[in-house]
């Protein structure tokens, strides 16, 4: 068995690990939509942009058991996530020119049914609705058998030393028709996560005020990367080809007329026997290319 790692060791280890630039985000995204016949059917409608996270950050503090583990959630509205969401969204949607209208709902509810039910009540005329909530990932980045979900804060440690703590992004997007109550035209699913300086988490576990503003920061970029690619995954972006009629065929090109002399058609004359020259000038070879 290997000797144990030393304090020393641990930290030298944890100071090791790089702390991702802000700008290098990897995102991991999978989407389940018939793009053509989405973007058809939606064009020209309008959209409600909702949302059912952002005010709340999940907390988790990984250890070298489960009964090291730690989980919590800390309420940061002031740190404007749920805006930043539903406004990118908007934005995003509306620069694409595909809607007739776009806006967003700013529903309190934190579960797709409830948000529905509440756009209900609130009885905002859309066809369609755009709903963001939150979506399970894996632990990318330790590989413990916790994952990651929405948006939070989470911190790795073995026998309390050596920290290591990430912010992550784990998102889903839903394309949906109220007047059904929900039927699903299409959906994505986007996730990524980031060093942040350690301890970005005290015990408890509770939010670190030393490296707060670094982990706001780090989830503000991830967020928007985020965002992107929803959308995008879904065939609603900027970028995405609109459905356009199709073609008709062109009709075939009519054969040329063959001039006359006296009535008569000029028929090409039928040459017989005859070696034709190789091409003269320097280089030539006397073979002819192929297909001729």
């Amino acid at each position: 068995m290997p000797n144990p790692l030393t304090r020393r060791q641990l930290l030298a280890h944890s100071a090791a690990l790089p702390f991702l630039p802000l700008a290098g985000l990897g995102l991991t995204a999978c989407s389940s939509i018939d793009k053509p016949s989405v973007q058809a059917r939606l064009l020209g409608r309008s959209i409600t942009v909702v949302s059912t996270l952002g005010t709340t950050l999940r907390l988790s503090w990984r250890g070298t058991t489960l009964f090291n583990n730690e989980f919590g959630e800390a309420f940061v509205p002031d740190w404007g996530f749920k805006e930043q969401l539903e406004t990118g969204a908007v934005e995003l949607l509306k620069a694409s020119g595909r809607f007739s209208s776009v806006q967003r709902a700013t529903l309190s509810a934190t579960r797709r049914e409830e948000a529905l039910k509440e756009l209900k009540e609130l009885k905002t005329p859309t066809d369609h609705v755009l709903l963001i909530s939150g979506a399970s990932s894996s632990d990318t980045l330790w590989e413990t058998r916790e994952g990651f979900f929405g948006l939070g804060l989470a911190q790795r440690s073995i026998l309390q030393l050596g920290t290591e703590s990430a912010a992550h992004v784990s998102l889903r997007a839903e394309l949906l028709v109220p007047s059904t109550f929900g039927a699903v035209l299409g959906e994505a699913t986007t996730l990524t996560a980031q060093r942040v300086p350690a301890p970005a988490l005290l015990r408890g576990p509770r939010l670190n005020e030393t490296y707060a503003a670094t982990a706001r920061e780090s989830l503000k970029v991830q967020v928007d990367a985020a965002v992107q690619s929803l959308v995008n995954q879904l065939g609603l972006g900027k970028g995405a080809p609109a459905p356009v009629a199709p073609k008709s065929e062109p009709a075939p090109a009519a054969a040329p007329e063959m001039p006359l002399v006296n009535g008569s058609p000029v028929m090409s004359p039928n040459v017989e026997g005859r070696g034709i020259p190789a091409p003269s000038g320097a280089g030539a070879s006397g073979v002819l290319p192929a297909g001729r």
